[in-house]
């Protein structure tokens, strides 16, 4: 089920802020469609406003219930885009910071094993070390 199927299950609920009054799924409508800043609108508002048409009906829908917790994720997601920085564009062939670390703590890893296992041989009193490849063809 998509998000809009889902919100024409909420249009009953209607939400009132300075920014807008109107029914729930005609606010997350004009927000998908940029025609209203989601920034505007405080969504813990709206919440508590959901909470209290939920406290007024007597029997409450696990479908209409599901259909609001939908429509909100979408609302916190579209609002937590809005306001969180964008990451500066790459440019093609450049590296990625985050690849890098992941292998640079790959390798941290594999040195430290190997160093625990070069510990426990010294603690054990082995000091000698086999050679388990063939030696160079010069």
């Amino acid at each position: 089920m998509t998000v809009s199927v889902v919100a024409h299950q909420v249009s009953s609920i209607r939400v009132e802020t300075p920014a807008f009054q109107g029914p729930l799924d005609l606010l997350l409508h004009l927000i998908e469609r940029a025609e209203l800043d989601i920034t505007t609108i405080a969504l813990a508002q709206v919440t508590e406003q959901y909470l209290a048409y939920l406290a007024r009906l007597e029997d409450r829908s696990p479908d209409e219930v599901s259909a609001f917790l939908v429509v909100a994720a979408r609302l916190l997601q579209i609002k937590s885009e809005a306001l969180l920085p964008r990451l500066p564009q790459r440019e093609e062939g450049e590296e990625d910071p985050g690849e890098n670390l992941v292998e640079q703590l790959r390798l941290y890893k594999a040195f430290k094993e190997r160093a625990g296992w070069l510990r426990q041989r010294h603690q054990a009193g082995l000091r000698t070390f086999l050679r388990t490849t063939p030696p160079p063809k010069a």
